[in-house]
């Protein structure tokens, strides 16, 4: 049902004329994110600029029963996913709003893309603990609520969520909350779960694809710049040699990234490599430190049947963090095969994803990184072209879910059935009328896993 113009009127009133649009072109250019889907259209797009008037927007919104997705920077899906109602885009809400040398953090608005905060940070000798998976372009906002919290140095720092010390988020009532240590009087934000950690709920927004409400502050750790970067590459014949290389080098402590590619995205890169795997390890610090690193780590490669690789195929991806999605977009629309898993799941998981493109013909690359503590988060993005072979993209990602599902230690996207009820009570409560984002609902409550479980494979029809 079309917006009426009562309400679009008070948009205008909260926002102001210019930030309330309408077109024809504004909504197909917001009805899908660099991701392939389906377009979907919002009735109309808004451009906050405090969180006052998201809060606003969002009391109107709960008052008239109307959906409303929150928009980062269209780098990734599925929270761009809207089916008419209010896409809020934060594009305007991007300042930063403090830079704390003392505690070592920082609070930016959400909108903010990462590339401008890095410049902010390193203007005081300061760097982000991560860089994410889509390149600078994520809008941070983006990137702790979006589908992925890993990037560079993952295999030292963690995911993202180990470096959020606080958010700010307005609810979908309006209400606007702080989280972390910045949620006590005359406190500042530096520290995530306070004595107790029931006082602290970041995790609850972390990855919730703007279901549970609107991010619109972000405090966070920072990390010294360095004075020393080193990269090394190996080839392998393998993925478990690849598998024992990584592992010992993460074990070891001699890596602050290490990043798994596979030949086909370097044929993608007009990189051809002569090994079917290749492992990349960063270390960064100081100069001793990183020399040390280094040796301990290419010697553990070499141990396990590595083979020496030029370094320009490790420092290709380095603070760039995979945004070779762009750079190969020419080869057709794409999304992403993942999977979370242990090392002793990893070939197996890394078997079913890369058989089941090549079952259809989906051209891909595969790209994966180890996570602290000793984990592995791994990637296949596929290039399809979307007028002829999105029927044959659509089955191989359902086999490749389902086939997944039921490999030991692979940690799904979604929450485990037995938590589900307490889930839906927690939305419920936080979104009596259910208007944040309900397209994404499914894919963070564990509905599209089920959905994903009962319907057979073709050979088990």
């Amino acid at each position: 049902m079309a917006l009426s113009q009562e309400v679009k009127s008070e948009l205008k009133r909260i926002v102001g004329q210019n930030d309330v649009k309408g077109d024809d072109f504004v909504r197909t250019a917001y009805s899908q994110s660099i991701i392939y889907q389906p377009p979907m259209y919002p009735d109309v797009v808004v451009l906050p600029e405090t969180k006052e008037e998201v809060s606003a927007v969002l009391r109107l919104a709960n008052e008239n029963k109307i959906s409303v997705v929150p928009r980062a920077g269209g780098t990734a899906g599925p929270v761009c996913i809207a089916d008419g109602g209010i896409i809020i885009d934060m594009a305007k809400m991007d300042r930063v709003l403090n830079i704390d040398e003392e505690t070592m953090t920082f609070t930016v608005e959400s909108g903010i893309t990462v590339y401008n905060v890095v410049q902010e940070l390193r203007k005081r000798g300061y760097d982000l603990p991560l860089k994410p998976w889509f390149g600078s372009g994520v809008t941070m906002g983006g990137y702790i609520n979006g589908p992925s919290m890993v990037g560079t140095r993952v295999a030292r720092y963690g995911t993202a969520d180990k470096w959020t010390v606080g958010l700010e988020v307005v609810l979908p009532t309006g209400e606007i909350v702080q989280t972390g240590s910045g949620a006590f009087e005359n406190c500042r934000t530096f520290m995530s779960n306070p004595w107790l950690s029931l006082n602290s709920l970041d995790r609850l927004f972390h990855q919730s694809l703007g279901t549970l409400g609107v991010v619109t502050e972000i405090s966070a750790l920072m990390i010294p710049m360095t004075e020393a970067v080193e990269h090394i590459a190996f080839g392998f014949d393998d993925i478990p040699s690849l598998s024992r290389a990584a592992s010992s080098v993460q074990r070891a402590g001699a890596a602050t990234d290490i990043e798994h590619e596979d030949c086909d995205i370097y044929s993608l890169l007009q990189m051809p490599v002569d090994y079917p795997l290749v492992l990349c390890v960063t270390n960064q610090g100081y100069k001793e430190e990183v020399a040390r690193k280094k040796e301990v780590a290419y010697q553990l490669c070499k141990d396990a049947g590595g083979h020496p690789l030029p370094s320009k195929y490790a420092a290709l991806t380095w603070d760039n963090t995979a945004n070779f999605n762009y750079r190969t977009a020419a080869f057709g629309k794409f999304c992403c095969a993942a999977a979370c898993c242990s090392y002793e799941s990893y070939p197996e998981i890394y078997k079913i994803i890369k058989d089941g493109w090549k079952k259809h013909n989906i051209v891909n690359g595969w790209s994966a990184w180890t996570c602290f503590p000793n984990w592995v988060q791994g990637w296949t993005i596929g290039y399809y072209d979307a007028d002829t072979q999105l029927d044959d993209f659509n089955q191989a990602m359902f086999e490749i879910t389902k086939k997944i599902q039921t490999v030991p230690d692979s940690y799904p996207f979604t929450i485990s059935p037995p938590f589900e009820d307490l889930l839906q009570k927690i939305k419920d409560a936080l979104d009596p009328n259910g208007i944040m984002n309900p397209g994404a609902w499914a894919m963070v409550s564990g509905v599209q896993a089920r959905i994903v479980e009962a319907i057979p494979l073709p050979d088990e029809k």
